[in-house]
């Protein structure tokens, strides 16, 4: 478990749902649910109930409650992207809380992304270049939303504004790659030490940048296709704050699915030297953890870490 990742309340109970419970959120807020038709908890914090009709009622696993995951602040952003997001992100039908015979639930209630999660999914070549190039596109329109209305004093998205904020945010998680790579001798295989890479790379984050809200995990599991491999959308905003545009852009483990996202983000327009510098720390940081998680992408991890640190 990484540094940012402490549940509050790890020994609460975690019942599941009844039907008749789910179904009562839902008619709370939609008349389009029709039956429970499955249980999906491979989010790990929160807990799905997909329903007949379209509808997804998910729930906070009160066992997996931590402090940077909200359901509240994932209804507020889903509200927020109705309008320049349309179609590419679940509609927001409702949230609370009440009181059911399995005890205190917090919900969200959303629409059902069309299609399934890019990992699921055997998309190659031309069209999986395409998919990650329409979420480049996709992440523009994310980046582009007034923060105002986000930014509110019940402090819901943390927000990293300079460039202090962003090295201390890059710095803990550049701590927990360390770790797993002290722990799997063998999983680094560059002549430079890890820990010179980690400190080389917080040394290229700029003092000052125009923050944006992010998704935080635009990755194979949060990106949704269909069986063409035409990108569908984009689910899970639960984790989402408030940093540099550059930490979007590392979310995918392969260097050449990073390359094409960051292809369709760029559109052909070119990057400013500090805003090249910082997407190069995020794909180093991306690199690391490759290495240090992804055996299968560990050849692929090194030769572009090579390449970015010889930069």
């Amino acid at each position: 478990m990484g540094r940012g990742d402490i549940y509050l309340q790890p020994d609460a109970e975690d019942p599941v749902l009844s039907p008749d419970t789910v179904l009562g959120i839902a008619a709370a807020h939609t008349d389009r649910a029709g039956t429970v038709s499955e249980v999906d908890e491979s989010g790990g914090e929160a807990r799905a109930y997909l329903l007949d009709g379209g509808v997804v009622v998910k729930t906070q696993r009160p066992h997996r409650l931590r402090p940077r995951t909200s359901l509240a602040k994932e209804a507020r952003l889903l509200q927020h992207l109705a309008g320049p997001l349309e179609g590419l992100v679940p509609e927001m039908l409702g949230y609370g809380r009440t009181t059911a015979p399995e005890g205190d639930v917090e919900y969200l209630v959303i629409s059902r992304m069309p299609g399934r999660a890019t990992r699921n999914m055997w998309v190659t070549g031309a069209e999986r270049r395409e998919l990650l190039r329409q979420t480049g596109r996709l992440l523009v329109g994310l980046h582009a939303v007034p923060l105002a209305p986000l930014l509110a004093e019940d402090g819901l998205f943390p927000a990293n504004r300079d460039g202090a904020a962003l090295r201390s945010r890059l710095e803990a998680r550049l701590a927990d790659v360390l770790d797993v790579i002290a722990g799997r001798p063998g999983s680094w295989t560059l002549p430079v030490p890890p820990e010179r890479v980690a400190a080389q790379t917080l040394d290229l984050l700029p003092a000052q940048f125009a923050p944006v809200v992010l998704h935080s995990n635009p990755g194979p599991t949060h990106v949704f296709c269909d069986t063409a491999g035409t990108l569908t959308g984009v689910i899970d905003f639960g984790d989402s704050f408030v940093s540099h545009p550059a930490l979007d852009l590392r979310a995918w483990p392969d260097p050449a699915d990073r390359l094409a996202l960051r292809s369709g983000y760029l559109d052909g327009t070119a990057q400013d030297a500090e805003s090249e510098a910082a997407w190069t720390a995020a794909m180093i940081w991306a690199d690391m953890a490759a290495l240090a998680g992804s055996p299968g992408l560990a050849e692929a991890a090194a030769a572009d870490l090579a390449v970015r640190l010889a930069g």
